[in-house]
């Protein structure tokens, strides 16, 4: 068992994670990861961030750095090895070294993006993450996984490459909208399923004020999260088996964003992944109904969906989980839990091969139990 990491700060709502540092105000931190020397930067956000924070992190940046502001379009469809293409070329032309750094800021595209460009340059560059989402917050800035989306999948070309510093800061979470807020909630109810159902109960309670964006309270809950995941990730940071269960929900989630040519957002299709998932280990008898049931009005009182979208064919939802990177010999594998709070180990590890029989009568048990 690790242990916690945490320690108070005299900032009565700011601790320190190993590296993560977390509270309001983190991101005035942000030279704290910095090397002496002035070191050429690039700051790497999508276009509607640059217009919420490139000056005010320039202006922090330019105090012991040599920053470049390196904007790429927002969105998910351009999480690909175009964009990331494109910010290498930037990268080069900027003049960077292997002394330099990248300062990731944004959501998980983002993250995801700029920690790839900064694990591929020059074979591999130190680089700060900067999560401005919640969902970003308690899953992309964890754990060093970075990659692109292609056309046969999600995150399927990436590396790991973990950050040399992560800053929390809720305060830069306030303008996010309430889906994107919901986002981040079904990844922090995942992190619940695999180590703390008491957790669970802690989210449902405190909602109101973590969707305001409430400093202590918000704060605290991110910081459960990333206690959670980073202990999964220190005892197996390049997911050879316990890191398996961080992908809870995560099979039928990216199918489901493929599927929807990723209309889906992740952290929603992370929350009906959770409910049919927790359907098919209740099948295989791994998972009791009452836990099951718990599950799903969990995800009611959060409101978080609980199934896939009517529209989208069970056979080609089943179809699209073959792309899961998680998979092998074309067979996709589930991480499921046998309880709120406990995962199963499978004869494989924690990666569970599941008959297509079961997942198909998983997804349509679903679909027709919130028709």
């Amino acid at each position: 068992m690790v242990h916690s990491m945490i320690t108070t700060l005299p900032s009565a709502n700011h601790t320190v994670f190993g590296n993560i540092h977390i509270g309001s105000n983190t991101v005035e931190k942000i030279n704290v990861f910095l090397p002496a020397g002035r070191p050429t930067v690039a700051l790497i956000m999508d276009s509607n961030l640059a217009r919420l924070y490139a000056k005010r992190i320039l202006g922090l940046l330019e105090k012991h750095a040599r920053p470049n502001l390196l904007v790429f379009p927002a969105g998910e469809q351009n999480k690909n090895r175009t964009v990331k293409e494109q910010i290498e070329d930037q990268m080069i032309a900027c003049g960077l070294q292997r002394d330099s750094l990248v300062v990731a800021v944004g959501g998980g595209v983002s993250l995801d993006l700029s920690g790839f460009a900064a694990g591929t340059y020059m074979r591999g560059i130190p680089w700060i993450a900067v999560p401005t989402s919640l969902l970003a917050a308690v899953d992309a800035s964890i754990g060093g996984k970075t990659g692109v989306n292609t056309p046969g999948g999600k995150n399927l070309i990436g590396t790991f490459h973990p950050p040399l510093g992560v800053l929390i800061d809720p305060e830069l979470m306030k303008t996010l909208p309430a889906r994107e807020v919901d986002n981040g909630l079904a990844e922090m109810v995942k992190h619940a399923v695999i180590s703390d159902r008491n957790y669970l109960d802690q989210l449902i309670l405190h909602q109101p004020s973590l969707r305001a964006f409430e400093p202590m309270t918000c704060s605290a809950l991110i910081r459960t999260s990333v206690e959670i995941k980073s202990r999964v990730v220190a005892q197996d940071p390049r997911e050879s088996d316990l890191r398996q269960v961080l992908n809870f929900g995560h099979t039928i989630a990216h199918a489901i964003e493929s599927t929807s040519l990723y209309q889906v957002p992740h952290g929603l299709a992370v929350a009906m992944g959770m409910s049919v998932e927790a359907q098919i280990a209740h099948q295989l008898g791994l998972l009791p109904k009452h836990d099951r049931d718990e599950l799903r009005n969990g995800l009611e009182k959060l409101h978080l969906p609980q199934c896939p979208p009517k529209t989208m064919d069970p056979p080609g939802l089943l179809e699209a989980t073959r792309l899961d990177k998680k998979g092998k010999r074309s067979a996709p594998r589930y991480s499921l839990p046998k309880a709120l709070g406990n995962m199963a180990k499978g004869p494989d590890g924690y990666a569970i091969q599941v008959d297509d029989r079961v997942v198909l009568e998983a997804i349509r048990e679903t679909l027709q139990c919130f028709a």
